[in-house]
């Protein structure tokens, strides 16, 4: 019986694996500027930036931005991913603790704790996020540090002080973190 609850546990958390890398990828495709989509085709309409070549410090500013945006998709990207799999991958080991005979009570009872301590600083990184998205930013990660600090980078040139307090205010009420412990990078 033990067995095939192990079973299930370990097929519900990769299918869940599963499901958030698809929402991460369909997510960075929608959001990245050079998607396959984006590719022309015949009879397409295509849009044209209206530089004048020979004004090269222009044209080569407008590629660093651009590049500077992608790197900056691929990095929300590529951190949220990446947080999720060590996530599972922390969870995974926890749940072997908890599942083996041969373990202590105190270390399963442990292992439960911390399994749970995961669940809800990754309730409260979603809830984050979503709120300063909705706060106008086109992307944010945030990142709960073993100390009870937190790093909110956030995908902007630039944050404003009124901005830097709005996001210090959610992270305050949703995170439970003290002002002094929330950094606030931008990245673009």
């Amino acid at each position: 019986m033990k067995f095939l609850q192990r079973k299930q546990i370990i097929v519900l958390s990769l299918v869940l694996m599963l499901v958030i890398a698809g929402y991460l990828q369909y997510s960075y495709n929608k959001s990245s500027q050079f998607s396959e989509e984006d590719s022309a085709q015949i009879g397409d309409a295509v849009y044209v930036d209206n530089l004048d070549v020979t004004a090269g410090d222009v044209a080569k500013t407008d590629l660093k931005t651009a590049t500077a945006s992608k790197e900056a998709n691929t990095y929300f990207a590529q951190t949220r991913m990446d947080r999720e799999v060590v996530r599972g991958k922390d969870i995974e080991t926890m749940k072997d603790i908890t599942d083996d005979q041969l373990a202590s009570k105190e270390a399963k009872v442990k292992a439960q704790e911390q399994m749970l301590a995961l669940v809800d600083i990754s309730q409260k990184e979603v809830n984050i996020e979503n709120l300063i998205k909705g706060k106008g930013f086109s992307d944010v990660i945030a990142l709960f540090a073993d100390d009870g600090s937190i790093d909110i980078v956030v995908k902007a040139p630039a944050i404003s002080k009124a901005d830097a307090a709005k996001i210090a205010d959610i992270v305050v009420r949703q995170g439970n973190v003290p002002f002094d412990k929330i950094v606030i990078k931008p990245m673009f």
